[in-house]
């Protein structure tokens, strides 16, 4: 596959990225960010899918999905999304379409990998710097999922469940995950593989995925 064909994979997570041309700013202000995330909310129980992570950054949406029934409707939320997001454009500020063509996609590998995907993508604006820390950025769910928030619409994976047994337990003990750098070298995957539509996992997760996304093709094209 090139590094621009997207790969959709049934019950698998996905780490997505909408991200606006060269770096155009789509959110200006808190009610632009508000909006998105109340679009964010509705457009993944519409299309049927688990969110696990999300963080709005000025240029661009990270989310963590999980489709509960075909992976085709990570493309439909995406598209939604995006276009609801223009609509707001236009009709506030008379702007076109910010948005580069096509959404980014990995599907990420079940397991560590997964819970350290969560952690990138809710701790990007301490890492480009635009919070202290992943708990001072308002436009993620890293502190909802702390239960700094009234409302709480997560859909926590096994992973994260399996931190501690009550909602208090499970919040340390990621907060603590959190702060931890993570290994130079996962972040580096994790950011590659976002960019350039790869598998973020282990090699033999990659590898056994392409064989399985190719073995369906050849079953459907019979």
């Amino acid at each position: 596959m090139s590094s621009t064909e997207r790969l959709l994979l049934e019950d698998y997570p996905h780490h997505l990225m909408r991200k606006s041309r060269q770096g155009e700013r789509v959110f200006l202000n808190e009610a632009d960010y508000r909006h998105c995330y109340s679009q964010i909310r509705q457009l993944k129980q519409r299309y049927d899918l688990d969110l696990m992570a999300w963080t709005i950054l000025p240029d661009r949406i990270h989310l963590l999905v999980r489709p509960r029934q075909k992976a085709r409707h990570i493309s439909s939320f995406v598209k939604a999304l995006s276009c609801r997001a223009t609509l707001r454009q236009r009709s506030l500020r008379r702007i076109s379409s910010p948005w580069e063509e096509g959404f980014r996609a990995s599907p990420v590998e079940p397991g560590q990998w997964l819970l350290a995907t969560m952690c990138y993508i809710e701790r990007l604006p301490a890492m480009e710097q635009l919070a202290s820390s992943a708990f001072h950025y308002r436009h993620s769910s890293y502190r909802m999922r702390l239960g700094k928030s009234d409302r709480y619409w997560l859909d926590d994976p096994q992973e994260y469940l399996r931190l501690g047994d009550t909602i208090e337990e499970r919040a340390r003990a990621y907060r603590a995950y959190i702060k931890e750098a993570l290994d130079t070298d996962d972040l580096d995957a994790i950011h590659q593989a976002i960019h350039r539509n790869l598998l973020t996992g282990s090699p033999r997760f990659v590898q056994d995925a392409y064989r399985e996304f190719k073995t369906a093709q050849s079953l459907t094209n019979r």
